[in-house]
């Protein structure tokens, strides 16, 4: 499981385009399409280079002035499903 401490960056069997204000990802693995918004695009594209979870969580929460508490369960949680579909990958760091 994605912990605060883990490296993460985008895997490269994922797709990628912006329409508009939403982000479309295709896994090119499961053959499925996702569409992220607001929150989970600003995600998305901060793990186009390998990232500690801690620093993107301070980095969110920053940017949108929310409690960094909050920013952090959310946001390990939505990367958890992101590491379930195969969507991103752990690097050494």
């Amino acid at each position: 499981m994605v912990d605060l401490e883990t490296v993460i960056v985008r895997s490269d069997t994922v797709l990628d385009a912006s329409v508009g204000d939403e982000s479309v990802l295709m896994s090119i693995e499961a053959g499925q399409y996702y569409t992220m918004k607001v929150t989970s695009r600003a995600i998305w594209e901060r793990l186009d280079t390998p990232v500690r979870v801690r620093d993107l969580c301070a980095a969110l929460a920053d940017a949108y002035q929310a409690p960094l508490e909050t920013v952090e369960t959310d946001t390990v949680a939505f990367l958890n499903y992101l590491e379930a579909h195969k969507m991103i990958e752990r690097r050494e760091g």
